[in-house]
């Protein structure tokens, strides 16, 4: 692969999926501009994970085409957020974007011969990445059957707010317990969420202490 599409590149990715995580409270009140600014952060998110993805001509297209489906499938909507459809595709597409993003990056983690400013940002990008990944998996669960996820403490429908945060504590273990998965689905999910988790931040310490290691040998 090209590493030069992600040399510099990869800290842009982190910067913008750790405001996305950080910022989104400002849109739980209804606020459209909230809404709208936060949505312009993640249509960055699609730009930058563009530029990621052009190691290749194929995956240039097809992180493209991701964003392009993206922005239609938002405006509709933003439309009708009451559609059942329209929502499911919205997180779909979302799934699949975060899965192109993650692919290549880890590519990029696993295939470099050296530990560098660039590797890091990358490892710290998918972390977030895969806490971002499970938003979309559990919105169209909870979609498709409500009552999947429950609040302890505010006693209302679990909105995508709430999910982000569950998914960031999930993958972290802390597991505070106001957010819980009620169904059988949402418990697998969320175990699966942990498991990934704790096998990524092993594997990843492995690869890199092993690349510190190849690369301080004397040749």
């Amino acid at each position: 692969m090209k590493k030069d599409t992600i040399k510099g590149r990869a800290i842009y990715v982190l910067i913008l999926i750790v405001l996305l995580n950080v910022i989104y409270p400002i849109t739980s009140n209804g606020n459209v501009t909230a809404l709208i600014i936060y949505q312009i952060l993640y249509a960055g998110l699609f730009v930058a994970g563009i530029f990621i993805a052009s190691d290749s001509r194929a995956h240039l297209i097809w992180s493209a085409s991701i964003a392009v489906v993206w922005l239609v499938v938002a405006i509709l909507y933003a439309l009708d957020p009451a559609s059942f459809w329209k929502t499911q595709m919205t997180y779909f597409i979302l799934l699949i974007f975060h899965i192109t993003i993650i692919w290549v990056l880890m590519r990029f983690i696993f295939t470099s011969e050296s530990v560098n400013a660039d590797v890091i940002y990358a490892a710290a990008a998918v972390y977030f990445l895969l806490s971002f990944l499970f938003v979309p998996i559990y919105g169209m669960l909870e979609v498709a059957a409500p009552g999947s996820f429950i609040d302890n403490t505010l006693g209302t429908a679990v909105s995508w707010q709430q999910l982000v945060y569950f998914s960031l504590i999930t993958l972290s273990t802390a597991g505070y317990g106001d957010v819980l998965p009620a169904s059988q689905w949402a418990r697998m999910l969320a175990g699966l969420e942990v498991t990934i988790g704790v096998l990524y931040v092993a594997i990843l310490m492995a690869r890199l202490v092993s690349m510190y290691e190849i690369h301080r040998k004397p040749q």
